[in-house]
């Protein structure tokens, strides 16, 4: 078990110039998570929408071994999966290409070293960069997540669910056939992008941009 052999400090974010810092606000985590960079708020948003992970944290610390001698070394993530998904607990690192490839041989022994050491404890260790990222289903989930944050109210649920039983058409047909007036339009849209952010409609997120044009269908294999 790995309860000791990972722990957690405060993370103290800098002032950077050179790269975007800040505080992602994490619904799965019920508080704002520290990033140091574009591509850790990109992962911290992709683990939101991930339904196999059931929280996250920021720089987990674990010792490796590397030159022959112990090391702390802080990651950029731990990632706690639902027992169910029956897949290890992991700790990732991001990275962009370009400064891994600068300093190539420096991360590859700490990368080593530390898949040695998560190995031992049963987690996974995974070194992401931004090609294992989909810009255009990035794109879609960053609009989505607003939804998220701050939904909308339940009062078109039913009606839109119902609308959509055994139907497939677009966002914009859909919000059509149940506004009464040109002011319930975005209240009713509002709702069809919350039910798709919380996976109960289900959208291509994957190979183009969302707009009131996208199919939506009620997803038969949420959860």
């Amino acid at each position: 078990m790995y309860d000791d052999a990972i722990t957690f400090g405060q993370r103290q974010i800098k002032k950077n110039y050179r790269s975007v810092t800040g505080h992602f606000p994490s619904v799965k985590n019920d508080r704002s998570i520290g990033f140091e960079s574009s591509l850790e708020k990109i992962l911290f948003l992709y683990l939101e929408f991930d339904n196999t992970v059931e929280t996250y944290q920021e720089q987990p610390r674990i010792m490796i071994i590397k030159n022959g001698r112990p090391q702390k070394y802080d990651v950029d993530c731990f990632v706690k999966r639902y027992k169910k998904s029956n897949l290890k607990d992991a700790l990732i690192e991001v990275k962009y290409l370009s400064e891994f490839e600068k300093n190539k041989d420096t991360y590859e022994k700490k990368f080593n070293a530390a898949k040695i050491r998560c190995d031992e404890i049963g987690v996974d260790f995974k070194f992401l960069t931004e090609l294992n990222f989909n810009e255009i289903y990035i794109a879609n989930i960053d609009f989505l997540y607003r939804f998220i944050l701050h939904p909308s109210e339940d009062k078109y649920d039913d009606i839109i669910l119902d609308k959509l039983k055994d139907k497939k058409m677009t966002a914009l047909e859909l919000a059509n056939l149940i506004m009464k007036s040109p002011i319930e339009y975005q209240r009713v849209s509002n709702n069809i992008w919350k039910l798709v952010a919380k996976n109960i409609i289900k959208t291509d997120l994957e190979n183009e941009k969302v707009t009131m044009k996208s199919m939506v269908e009620i997803n038969n294999g949420s959860n």
